[in-house]
């Protein structure tokens, strides 16, 4: 990833309430807020041939710290960002209920 991308994640992140740390894998992670169990990482996962800047893709991925587990990992389009803290936290809570 660029540096370039970074800082573009880095705004992005920021501008949706989510304060991020760039980690050595050239990523940003973050702990969800309000569940310190569970860490968010982005990074840049590139365009989509033929369409707008808008629909350029960030890649999303939870997991679960106490287990080490991989709990969800998705795309989503620059403009689609504000959604991913409910989308996290929506997915984090059905993995809680599918390991009670």
């Amino acid at each position: 990833m660029t540096l370039k991308n970074i800082e573009k994640l880095v705004v992005l992140a920021e501008e949706h309430g989510i304060i991020c740390q760039i980690a050595q894998e050239e990523c940003l992670i973050a702990t969800l807020p309000g569940d310190d169990d569970f860490l968010l990482a982005f990074t840049w996962a590139g365009t989509v041939e033929g369409e707008s800047p808008d629909h350029e893709l960030v890649a999303v991925t939870v997991s679960d710290l106490l287990t080490e587990v991989t709990v969800a990992a998705w795309q989503i389009p620059t403009y689609l960002f504000g959604l991913v803290l409910r989308q996290a936290q929506m997915l984090v809570s059905a993995h809680r209920d599918y390991v009670s």
